[in-house]
C-alpha cells in the first residue's frame, strides 16, 4: 500500500509508517463527519489493507486537533426524503465498521478531539483507543430524538457493561479523556506526547508479536462477543494447535534458544 495514496486533498488521508498504516479522516471543516463519499473511501481502503500482508497495525484518526469525528454528515442526511435513502448509506457506514472488527490485525483508534455520536461508534469498532488529554466523546443521540444507528449500542455494552452505557446513552452527556480511560472507553491518554504518536507507540509495541499471534487474538475475542462459549473454546484450541505447528512458533523457539530476536514470515 502506497503512503501516497491519497493527497492531501482527499476526504482520507492515507500514510504508511514502517508496518503501520494511518487513516486519517479529512473533512475539518465538517467535524471530520461521516459522509458517504468517507464510507465508500473508508471501504477501498480497508480492503486494500485486508489483502497487504506488509500491515501488521491501522490507525485511524481525524485531521486536525478538534475533532476525531462529529459523527453522521448531518446537514446531508437532512435532504434526506426516504427511509431507502438514509438505509443506504448507513448501511454501508456498518459494513465498514464491521469490516474494521472482520479484518485480523489490529485497530487503532486516535481520538484527536471530540468522538461524538457516530465518532465514538467509530472508535468503538477498532481494537484499541488512545485518547488526547483534552478530547471529549459521548453519545448526544437521544437529546436530537434518535439512537446511535451505527450498531454502537451493542459495542459500547461490550466495551463498559450496563451501567456506563446506560448512562450515557439516556444522558447524552459528553465525557473526558480521564473518564473514558476508567470506563473502559479508552486505553491510553496522551499526555506528554501527540495522540498520534501515542498511537504510533503502541502499535510499535506490538510489531514485536508474532503477526498470525494477533490475528488469532482477534479472532478469538470476536468469537467471544458473537457466539457462544463452546464455539469459542474450539476456536481459541484450534488456533493454539495451528500457531504451535507455524514457522513463526519455530523460530520464536530457535531466537529464544540463541538469545536474539524473532524474525517472523507470518507463515
Amino acid at each position: 500500500m502506497s503512503s501516497n495514496a491519497h493527497n492531501s486533498e482527499s476526504i482520507l488521508k492515507i500514510h504508511k509508517i514502517e508496518s503501520t498504516v494511518i487513516l486519517t479522516l479529512n473533512r475539518p471543516s465538517a467535524g471530520n463527519s461521516m459522509s458517504y463519499e468517507l464510507a465508500l473511501e473508508l471501504d477501498k481502503s480497508l480492503q486494500s489493507i485486508r489483502t497487504d500482508s506488509s500491515v501488521t497495525s491501522v490507525i485511524i484518526t481525524g485531521e486536525g486537533d478538534k475533532f476525531f469525528c462529529t459523527g453522521g454528515d448531518v446537514k446531508k442526511y437532512a435532504s434526506f426524503n426516504t427511509k431507502e435513502e438514509l438505509q443506504l448509506v448507513f448501511d454501508k457506514i456498518c459494513d465498514v465498521l464491521d469490516l474494521i472488527e472482520s479484518i485480523d490485525i489490529p485497530f487503532i483508534a486516535a481520538i484527536n478531539g471530540f468522538a461524538i455520536g457516530g465518532g465514538l461508534e467509530l472508535a468503538l469498532a477498532c481494537d484499541l483507543r488512545v485518547i488526547k488529554a483534552t478530547a471529549e466523546v459521548g453519545f448526544p443521540q437521544s437529546r436530537i430524538g434518535v439512537i446511535p444507528g451505527w450498531n454502537g449500542i451493542e459495542r459500547l455494552l461490550n466495551t463498559t457493561g450496563r451501567g456506563i452505557a446506560m448512562k450515557m446513552l439516556l444522558t447524552g452527556d459528553r465525557i473526558n479523556a480521564a473518564e473514558a480511560l476508567r470506563v473502559g472507553l479508552a486505553e491510553e491518554v496522551a499526555h506528554d506526547q501527540s495522540v498520534l504518536q501515542c498511537a504510533l507507540s503502541l502499535a510499535q509495541r506490538m510489531q514485536s508479536a508474532a503477526p498470525m499471534s494477533l490475528g488469532s487474538v482477534k479472532k478469538v475475542v470476536r468469537s467471544h462477543l458473537h457466539y457462544d462459549k463452546d464455539q469459542t473454546r474450539k476456536l481459541a484450541r484450534d488456533e493454539f494447535a495451528r500457531l504451535w505447528f507455524s514457522k513463526d512458533h519455530k523460530e520464536a523457539e530457535a531466537a529464544f534458544a540463541q538469545k536474539r530476536q524473532p524474525i517472523f514470515v507470518n507463515e
